[in-house]
């Protein structure tokens, strides 16, 4: 079992150098091993809600938004309170035109931390648009 954890932090660690590298689509495939991984192991909560962000951001660059979604709706189910994971699945709702889901998004991520700039920014962009 140790050796699957040892595998689990391999994957997770190879797959954050290669989205470093701008290599999303391999990046996400060493995410995927890293969660088939954590269906058998106690993971660390922290340590998945990161994987399912980075594999979310992968997602995001190579344009599969849904796929984002769902891995951000996957990270907020485990810690709802990460204004982060709220702006980028509002992120990714914005880009797929979805701007009610988004502002929604916004609003929370902007409410759980006031000073995150990103989410205000954005929110003020969709506030702007007349959907």
């Amino acid at each position: 079992m140790i050796n699957k954890f040892f595998q689990f932090n391999d994957y997770f660690e190879l797959a954050q150098i290669l989205h470093d590298c701008t290599a999303f689509q391999i990046s996400i495939e060493y995410l995927d091993k890293s969660i088939e991984l954590s269906t058998y192991l106690p993971i660390n909560k922290n340590r998945l809600v990161n994987v399912y962000e980075l594999r979310g951001n992968s997602n995001i660059r190579i344009g599969n938004y849904w796929e984002s979604i769902s891995d951000f709706s996957n990270a907020i189910k485990i810690d709802p309170n990460d204004s982060i994971l709220y702006f980028w699945r509002g992120f990714a709702y914005e880009s797929l035109e979805e701007y009610p889901k988004a502002v929604k998004d916004l609003k929370i991520s902007h409410q759980l931390d006031p000073d995150f700039g990103l989410s205000k920014i954005l929110l003020d962009h969709m506030e702007e648009k007349d959907f």
